[in-house]
């Protein structure tokens, strides 16, 4: 690198490679520290930035890279190394693409799980354990998952199926925003409350039968309610589970169940369990959609001949994405509570940038608010210097080695 290169700044304006990726594979433990040098290494290399999570079940996460970088539009080094490492071999991805870089600082961690279902058996919080049915069942997504839907009109035929069940996997402040029509919303805050609520609304398909069983007219309206006594749950109910009135009526039993999330990971994981843990009778296939929203909205530029609604929630400062996978101009993201909140959000009284939104107005105490006020001071004076007020640490060490 000559002088005049090394003196160049980073052009935060260049067209920016967003690749969101994961691959379940088995990983020896013993590999997993060196795996992360090595792909932290070739990451900084293409100057990414993102986070990226390691574990002995295989590899998730999203970054984003200037496209000059990895080597132009019609070469991609990263991508390259990534699906030819020994380990990522058929690794999932998707690409977008932005105007500049949508994350600040280049995380490799390593963790028990790449997406965790159900709790964490390392965790002391008991509120976060696996619960009971959980540590009976050994999930495996390499071993068997639902079937794979492409994002095509197969997709769009299981939503207008009434005898399907379509379910979002995510959590309800990504559904708030958008998601397929006719799916069931689980109302859950995280992912670790999917499982239970999951065998609650089993147990009412069950429990209502199914049309050929009696006259739909008929029909009592199955509530998914709780029930200490049930075995689906194995008498270790979920310290946080979906209350009661937000649980879906069961009408009757489906025929099917199709699953979904934004890019394939949850869903993936979740008809694994599903499938092993029995949690539907045998003779109910689980499908889920190949590569998430995210594949849908791809394939799905115009959203005249599209079965999804509204815009998809993404964990980066695009906050979400639209058809064809262009950012999103409604949306912004509260930086107390990082929930997404609408123009219409912004406009409100009880929002003050920085600090607070309808969402987390009456939980942020005193303290918090004092401490997101000084923060968004920074913020605002670094943006005026014209300088970043979030860096990468690592960024700065390897400037002054050069």
């Amino acid at each position: 690198m000559d002088e005049n290169e090394k003196n160049q700044p980073l052009d935060p304006k260049q067209r920016h490679i967003v690749l969101a990726l994961y691959k379940f594979v088995t990983i020896p433990e013993e590999e997993i520290p060196s795996l992360q040098v090595e792909v932290e290494a070739r990451l900084r290399s293409v100057k990414a930035k993102g986070t990226i999570l390691l574990a002995a079940e295989g590899i998730n996460g999203t970054i984003c890279y200037p496209e000059k970088d990895a080597g132009g539009p019609s070469y991609d080094s990263l991508q390259d190394f990534l699906q030819n490492h020994q380990y990522f071999m058929g690794l999932r991805t998707r690409s977008s693409y932005t105007d500049s870089a949508v994350f600040h600082r280049l995380k490799v961690k390593i963790k028990k799980e790449i997406v965790t279902v159900g709790g964490d058996a390392s965790e002391t919080d008991e509120a976060k354990k696996p619960i009971g049915y959980m540590r009976k069942c050994t999930i495996d997504p390499t071993k068997v998952v639902g079937k794979y839907v492409p994002p095509t009109e197969e997709w769009d035929a299981l939503c207008d199926d009434p005898d399907v069940v379509v379910i979002d996997t995510r959590n309800k402040y990504e559904i708030d925003i958008g998601t397929f029509e006719n799916a069931i919303n689980p109302n859950t805050d995280n992912f670790r409350q999917f499982p239970d609520w999951l065998h609650r609304f089993a147990t009412a398909c069950k429990e209502a039968g199914s049309e050929s069983e009696r006259d739909e007219s008929q029909q009592d309206k199955k509530h998914c309610v709780l029930n200490s006594k049930s075995e689906s749950t194995d008498n270790a109910r979920n310290p946080n589970p979906v209350p009661d009135e937000e649980m879906p009526v069961v009408r009757k039993k489906p025929k099917a169940v199709a699953m979904f999330c934004t890019g394939g990971i949850r869903c993936e994981k979740s008809t694994s369990y599903t499938i092993a843990a029995n949690v539907f009778p045998k003779d109910i296939p689980v499908y889920h959609l190949d590569g998430g929203v995210l594949a849908y909205l791809d394939a799905h530029p115009d959203e005249k001949k599209s079965k999804w609604r509204g815009e998809c929630f993404v964990f980066d400062q695009r906050i979400a994405v639209t058809h064809g996978l262009k950012p999103s101009s409604k949306y912004d993201t509260c930086h107390a509570c990082r929930r997404p909140i609408s123009t219409d959000d912004m406009e409100r009284l009880d929002y003050i940038k920085g600090v607070c939104c309808r969402y987390c107005k009456d939980v942020v105490t005193e303290k918090q608010m004092n401490r997101f006020e000084e923060r968004q001071k920074q913020v605002e004076l670094a943006e005026a210097k014209g300088s970043l007020h979030i860096h990468d640490p690592k960024d700065i060490l390897e400037e002054r080695a050069t």
